[in-house]
């Protein structure tokens, strides 16, 4: 074969590959600024609205080329199908092919939410939803609310079909899934009518089957929603907490001799005096000699054996729940953990104040310095281990150990607001339980007091008719969240005396269980959560004076 022939055949094999990659390829053209476009749905195959639906193919036509690993996770269709419809990728178009056995009379829902996005990543700007109806006409019947989360939330809503539905439809899929919006508002539409339960979860989860003991769901304050032929309803809201189920305790550590700690899924402060601890090893019960608070982890408690185990192995811990009416404060835990023979031979140190720390104060009162150790100190050795010094002249003190762990020390006089102090603390004063005192003979730590802390008041009046005993409560935004809470009044009015300047959210909620806590529900047994409204606005508290709240107005909506 000559060169000019094999040159020939080479071109034109190149050429022809290069033709048939272009003609596969689905894409944009490439240049030009960066898109940040979303894209949009322009057009769909039937048209939206559609009656006497078949089944079959609907082709979804978009603005922009979209991304196709995008496709799978946000097109659904909705109610669920036996088998999820094939979505196919045609670059701008979505072909989405639905099974020929559809039900009568069914209005069918395909769910596009808003991580759709196009191949620039841009996603689509809000959820959209296309109706097809295999009947005489598309179902318009709504249900519509906000749900209350610190992240991305997801509604879900199942069509009650059976007598084991009342109580355990979280058990299966449910047959509408939405995300709600950055504000939390989200609408199911184009329902038929009937009966409905309706939950909340974490966006994360929402592709995932509930389990009661796990999940951290959302309830409505309604136990069924009743929907007649093409009625809205509204305000749905949910609140989903931070943690599923009541408190427990997770698990122990050894630390060394007869010091254990013990760590609980949330705040233990208000319990712990009734903690029924029980200690078990060598098939004998062993009591406490003590038991506190941790005083920079509110999850934690530390707790020190009236005795040593006789030999190392494993020791038990066992609480009994604590109930306070139909809700469990504390759920029953048993945990264990294995000691052994190690010492502790490391030298104590100091974990606070920190670098940098800033002391808050009062005008009003004095507020103590807490100085914890990381080894347990013997109290009745150690009578003044501190000095404290402004600029060069040293501070009269009081002292007081609250634990083992933690000093508190006391100005005899007030603290001076933003002023720089230094802490003297002498390792040959303080003797350690366990392991070696200070590493340095004097330890010099420096921290700054704050300016006084204002506070101020807040009255309200409520114009609404009170569906039964409500309590308002406002949360702290500023700094560590604080809960602040009140009963309102028969007539309307509520106080708060005493809250720190800064800016709060004001919450309202019937109080159905009389706890003066809201109650997210439950799955198993199923209970609804209480009702609760949103004040709109953030609160202002402003030092020294009465922030008044007027013309208040919520109204619970009986179904």
């Amino acid at each position: 074969m000559n060169l000019t022939k094999y040159f020939s055949i080479l071109f034109v094999s190149l050429f022809g590959a290069l033709f048939v990659y272009s003609c596969a390829a689905v894409q944009a053209p490439s240049g030009g600024p960066k898109d940040e476009t979303p894209p949009e749905l322009i057009q769909s195959v039937p048209e939206n609205g559609t009656i006497f639906f078949p089944g079959g193919r609907v082709e979804l036509a978009f603005s922009e080329y979209l991304s196709e690993n995008s496709i799978a996770n946000a097109i659904t269709v909705m109610p669920k199908l036996k088998e999820d419809p094939e979505l196919i990728y045609k670059g701008r178009r979505v072909l989405v092919d639905f099974p020929d056995s559809l039900l009568s009379d069914q209005t069918y829902i395909i769910s596009i939410d808003r991580s759709l996005k196009d191949e620039h990543g841009v996603f689509l700007e809000q959820g959209l939803q296309v109706a097809y109806a295999t009947g005489a006409k598309i179902n318009e019947g709504s249900i519509a609310g906000t749900i209350k989360h610190l992240k991305p939330a997801s509604a879900q809503l199942w069509k009650i079909k059976s007598e084991e539905d009342l109580s355990l439809f979280y058990q299966r899929e449910p047959d509408y899934v939405l995300d709600a919006a950055d504000n939390g508002s989200y609408r199911f539409q184009f329902l038929s009518s009937g009966a409905y339960k309706l939950a909340s979860v974490d966006q994360s989860v929402s592709e995932t089957a509930i389990n009661p003991d796990r999940t951290v769901t959302g309830l409505p304050w309604e136990a069924i929603i009743q929907l007649g032929t093409d009625e809205t309803v509204t305000g749905m809201d949910m609140m989903i907490p931070e943690r599923s189920g009541p408190n427990r305790m997770n698990r122990a550590e050894w630390v060394t001799g007869t010091w254990f700690k013990l760590f609980f899924s949330e705040n233990v402060s208000d319990l712990l005096n009734l903690l029924p601890v029980q200690v078990f090893a060598e098939g004998s019960i062993f009591p406490a000699l003590d038991l506190f608070l941790d005083n920079e982890d509110k999850t934690m408690i530390h707790i020190i054996l009236s005795e040593s185990i006789p030999r190392l192995g494993l020791v038990a811990f066992a609480l009994n729940s604590i109930q306070q009416g139909e809700k469990t404060l504390l759920d029953s835990s048993r945990v264990a953990v294995r000691t052994d023979t190690t010492r502790d031979t490391t030298n104590a140190k100091i974990s606070f104040p920190v670098k940098s720390y800033i002391h808050p104060i009062e005008e009003e009162m004095i507020i103590p310095l807490k100085i914890n150790f990381s080894s347990f100190m013997e109290k009745s050795k150690t009578p003044a281990p501190i000095t404290l010094m402004q600029d060069s002249i040293s501070v009269p003190l009081m002292f007081n150990w609250i634990s083992p762990l933690t000093l508190e020390i006391t100005p005899e006089a007030n603290w001076n607001p933003k002023t720089n102090y230094k802490l003297h603390i002498y390792a040959d004063e303080l003797h350690p339980v366990y392991g070696k005192t200070l590493s340095d003979s004097v330890v010099t730590m420096s921290f700054k007091t704050s300016n006084f802390i204002r506070f101020g008041h807040l009255l309200g009046q409520v114009e609404s008719k009170l569906p039964g005993k409500v309590v308002a409560q406002v949360k702290y935004l500023e700094k560590e969240p604080e809960n602040f809470h009140t009963v309102v009044n028969l007539d309307g009015t509520f106080a708060m005396n005493r809250l720190r300047e800064g800016n709060y959210s004001l919450l309202f909620f019937e109080d159905s269980d009389g706890d003066n806590r809201y109650s997210y529900g439950s799955l198993d047994p199923y209970k609804p959560a209480e009702w609760f409204f949103i004040y709109p606005d953030t609160v202002e508290i402003r030092g020294n004076w009465d922030i008044e709240l007027t013309g208040i107005q919520f109204e619970k909506k009986s179904l």
